[in-house]
């Protein structure tokens, strides 16, 4: 059996047609991994304690957002993005 390898983000292999796009509404786009650094974010202003941490492992998170969702293509529309600009 052959090892699958993913393609990169941002490669359009895994994203439907545009003609099937064009048929579907398609919602806005948060990533599992800035979805998840907004919570550590959230925690962190809360668990002062732990805040260092927490946002440590939040930017960890956002700097491995792959941007894109992989069978859309829509942009991650997270706030980290535009900061890093």
């Amino acid at each position: 059996m052959t090892d699958w390898t993913p393609p990169p983000p941002g490669d359009r292999r895994e994203q439907l047609p545009d003609d099937v796009l064009a048929l579907i509404d398609i919602p806005p786009y948060t990533s599992t991994a800035c979805e998840t650094a907004a919570l550590l974010d959230t925690a962190g202003s809360t668990r002062q304690d732990q805040a260092d941490g927490l946002y440590a492992w939040a930017e960890r998170l956002h700097s491995r957002c792959r941007l894109n969702n992989k069978f859309t293509g829509i942009l991650c529309r997270c706030g980290c993005h535009q900061r890093s600009r």
